[in-house]
């Protein structure tokens, strides 16, 4: 499928259809089996994230500043907005039944309630926050521009535990057999267990 402009976002796969977004502000819903497109969603903002889907819906960050919470068939469910700080939407969201957590240029965490869109808490960094939070039960690690690595509780947004690289971290943490890995930009590898 070509699209408008760059998809630095990875795509998501649910069921038998690929959904992906990208800087031409469409989202795309492709056939996996043949590539066939079956849909296009006007979005109408840059994105660079991927779609965190659930129950249908795509909730992503965009560079105009906002969090979208658009279903499959079109509907808008949500925007989300800081009040204050209008910086963009780099970091990909992790979502629970409840809670959307993404990081942002705004050089903070977001905690968004998923069926309304309001904010719940936030958390400040350093630095902004282009790594995508990865949530294991109550905890969302994420790492941030000032070199932090965080687990912060998904409901309060309250500091769990903290590790200081020393490098910014822009890479997202991923998670396998009981460990935490993530890499920094000074090129250290960190693993926790």
């Amino acid at each position: 499928i070509e699209t408008g402009g760059y998809v630095n976002g990875t795509p998501a796969i649910v069921d038998d259809k690929v959904i992906s977004v990208g800087c031409d502000g469409v989202l795309r819903l492709v056939a996996l089996k043949d590539g066939t497109l079956l849909g296009s969603i006007e979005i109408g903002a840059y994105v660079a994230a991927s779609p965190a889907i659930r129950d249908g819906v795509a909730y992503f960050g965009t560079y105009e500043n906002q969090v979208l919470a658009v279903s499959l068939a079109g509907e808008w469910r949500w925007t989300y907005e800081h009040p204050k700080r209008r910086f963009p939407f780099y970091s990909s969201a992790a979502i629970t039944k409840e809670v959307l957590v993404v990081g942002g240029r705004d050089k903070m965490v977001h905690g968004i309630d998923l069926a309304t869109g309001s904010s719940l808490w936030t958390h400040t960094s350093g630095a902004r926050v282009d790594s995508s939070p990865v949530i294991v039960g109550d905890r969302a690690f994420v790492g941030g521009g000032s070199g932090d690595l965080v687990a912060l509780d998904v409901q309060s947004g309250a500091i769990l535990w903290q590790f200081e690289t020393g490098s910014s971290i822009v890479a997202s943490p991923s998670l396998a057999s009981g460990r935490l890995v993530i890499g920094t930009e000074d090129g250290d590898l960190y693993c926790f267990g």
